[in-house]
């Protein structure tokens, strides 16, 4: 597999671990105010980043230890544009929709701490498809 490959699988994985930390949280920890809820995410938002740098890093070096050779980006060329490029229109169609559903939400008479749930939720369903669609494009051709 190819750097971009493997930088998608981290993705992946961080979408998923952030995304089951956040559910945890919300149901374990139920928020009593907007304030609460929006400060949780943006500790997932800190952490999220974090755990995708540390990831790469130790996916870099395992990689290369397998290989014996160091493993690094390659230039982008016409086609990581291109996968990029497709990959990141499927991400935004899924943000697109969750802005739309969340505001429906909202004009409904929802709580508000909710709906952020709602968004963050349907963000990081839009980084998770933006992700898997890099990999299945990158491994499809």
């Amino acid at each position: 597999m190819s750097y971009k490959e493997w930088e998608a699988v981290v993705g992946i994985i961080a979408s998923i671990v952030i995304a089951a930390w956040v559910i945890f949280e919300a149901l374990t920890n139920p928020p009593a105010t907007v304030v609460t809820v929006a400060s949780r995410l943006l500790w997932a938002i800190l952490y999220g980043v974090l755990f995708n740098i540390a990831a790469m890093i130790v996916t870099a070096i395992l990689v290369s230890i397998a290989r014996r050779s160091e493993f690094k980006d390659e230039k982008a060329d016409e086609r990581d544009k291109a996968v990029g490029l497709r990959a990141m229109r499927n991400g935004y169609v899924i943000a697109s929709i969750t802005g739309i559903a969340t505001l429906f939400y909202l004009a409904f008479g929802a709580d508000p701490a909710l709906a952020a749930y709602v968004l963050f939720g349907g963000l990081m369903l839009a980084g998770l498809v933006d992700s898997t669609s890099r990999l299945i494009y990158y491994r499809i051709g």
